[in-house]
């Protein structure tokens, strides 16, 4: 009972990003092709007497509410849906942007309900919990969550509730930029018209017969124009394969062929900029780890 048990929680990449209708209640039809990246944050959990949530980051810009946050707010999800009362002591590792455009908090969310599951499966055989069951958890709790719940390479639609497997390259690096400023995704939407959208709909860009667009460009510029100023200088780094904007912002991404391309890249961009390289990757619902000690902060 003393063990810890931990989970990588990994970024999201919308290579694109297609607003294509809303809904009466209000709510926005999506499609994206989606990828994950070896950027992530890490979580770990050990049962506790009493719940306790802790973040070991210092940077002020990747703190998060320790009251009131998806982690959490998983953990009581799975509470109401399983009945089970154990009480944990969390510590957060915290290194995806926030409000970004890279579904850190639903990553999170999602890994903290894997990790459960993991958990409860071993203490309760007899009543297990199903990937569906934490499914169900999570169309409830966020748009993005049950994306990262799979964690691989997806197409999403309706919501971002409708999943199906997409095929995206191994081959490529990528590079995210972002201006350490933080865009609130329902300012982004407020921002949007279908109207103004049909203006740029040439703009797009074909990456692995994959459309590299985001309709949620032009509003996100206009909450935060040093978007437009990262996507200018992208445009004239070699090599570059082709780039955007993530999300509703406010991350932009390069993609190339190499590694090489992006090792000097931190001279085309301010100091204060969150700078991020590396690649794409997998990630399977079997990578709950146990250890007897709390590893250092990788």
């Amino acid at each position: 009972m003393n063990n810890y048990y931990s989970i990588i929680a990994p970024a999201k990449l919308n290579l694109n990003l297609f607003v294509k209708g809303k809904t009466k209640n209000g709510m926005h039809l999506l499609e994206s092709d989606i990828c994950f990246l070896e950027l992530a944050d890490k979580i770990f959990f050990k049962f506790s007497e009493k719940d306790v949530f802790l973040q070991r980051s210092t940077d002020k810009s990747l703190q998060i509410d320790a009251k009131n946050n998806l982690i959490l707010e998983s953990l009581n999800a799975f509470r109401n849906l399983t009945g089970w009362k154990k009480k944990f002591k969390i510590s957060l590792d915290k290194y995806i942007p926030i409000s970004a455009g890279l579904g850190g908090g639903s990553a999170d969310a999602a890994a903290t309900l894997i990790l459960l599951r993991k958990l409860f499966n071993i203490e309760r055989k007899s009543k297990e919990v199903s990937i569906s069951n934490l499914h169900e958890i999570a169309n409830k709790l966020g748009s993005d969550i049950p994306a990262c719940l799979e964690s691989k390479n997806l197409k999403l639609s309706g919501y971002g509730n409708k999943i199906k497997r997409q095929i995206v390259s191994s081959n490529y690096y990528y590079l995210l930029v972002n201006p350490n400023i933080k865009l609130s995704t329902k300012e982004v939407f407020n921002q949007f018209s279908f109207q103004s959208e049909q203006i740029l709909v040439k703009k797009k860009f074909l990456f692995d017969n994959i459309i590299i667009y985001n309709s949620l460009l032009e509003p996100a510029i206009h909450l935060a124009p040093q978007i437009q100023s990262i996507l200018t200088i992208l445009k004239t780094i070699p090599d570059i394969v082709t780039y955007g904007m993530s999300g509703s912002g406010s991350t932009c991404f390069g993609i190339f062929n190499d590694s090489k391309s992006i090792t000097n890249i931190h001279k085309y961009f301010k100091d204060d900029y969150f700078i991020w390289g590396g690649k794409k990757r997998d990630y399977s619902v079997n990578r709950v780890h146990c250890s007897k000690i709390l590893e250092n902060k990788f």
